[in-house]
């Protein structure tokens, strides 16, 4: 009897001790409360999944493993030797790279522009995850890719782009919705002949933050290799 009670003592007492080294935080991400709170523990922070979740961190758990992100590795985009890292997912992912949160949402076929033959749309929603007004350009945008099967790129309709998609300044959790267009060069060519796209590339380089107020460190990319890479064979 006396070991038994000097054992609930103790456990008693050890759980004590850990209830006194654990403080509870509330969460705030992006100005909306988290439905969990953090905990301190002995000096560490542990932060709930479901504030992860509102950063569109994806998160899952199988047997023993916690996977963060997408279970896809990042990957190189195309370019040879000027091939970059990104962040990558398939239709229906978002993305986020610490500034920009972006979801491709469809891909489908368009008809042929002025000089250009047919080609593909890609629907994007793009929003603002940072509490200062920006846009694409001021953020480093190098290019935007439609990808071929072959590793050639479409033709991007950049001059209709620009003022809604490129040059658009999005507010703090603002966000536009855009189809992208994409053609093949040759105006002669026929919608049957031209090839599904594999994946769509934006091309980010946070050396590149042009805004003054980007410069001084309000806002921040939380990858070295913020560029999108999307691939358009796999839907979530």
């Amino acid at each position: 009897m006396f070991r038994l009670n000097s054992s609930l003592l103790a456990l008693a007492l050890l759980t004590s001790a850990v209830l006194a080294a654990t403080t509870n935080l509330s969460v705030i991400v992006n100005g909306q409360v988290a439905p969990d709170q953090a905990m301190i523990v002995n000096g560490k922070t542990y932060v709930p999944l479901s504030a992860l979740n509102l950063l569109g961190v994806k998160t899952s758990v199988k047997g023993s493993t916690l996977t963060l992100g997408n279970a896809i590795p990042a990957v190189t985009a195309p370019g040879g030797a000027n091939q970059k890292i990104a962040v990558e997912g398939c239709i229906g992912d978002p993305l986020f790279n610490g500034i920009w949160r972006m979801t491709v949402k469809k891909v489908e076929p368009i008809g042929p522009d002025v000089g250009l033959g047919p080609g593909w749309g890609v629907t994007v929603e793009l929003r603002n995850g940072t509490q200062t007004k920006t846009s694409l350009q001021d953020t480093g945008l190098i290019s935007t890719d439609l990808v071929m099967p072959d590793g050639n790129t479409f033709i991007f309709e950049e001059r209709t782009a620009e003022e809604p998609f490129i040059y658009k300044s999005i507010g703090q959790a603002g966000g536009v919705t855009y189809a992208l267009r994409f053609h093949v060069q040759d105006s002669r060519a026929l919608a049957a002949s031209v090839p599904r796209p594999t994946k769509l590339v934006i091309q980010l380089d946070p050396k590149r933050l042009t805004a003054g107020y980007l410069k001084v460190g309000k806002v921040a990319y939380t990858t070295p290799n913020p560029s999108f890479r999307v691939r358009l064979d796999c839907t979530r």
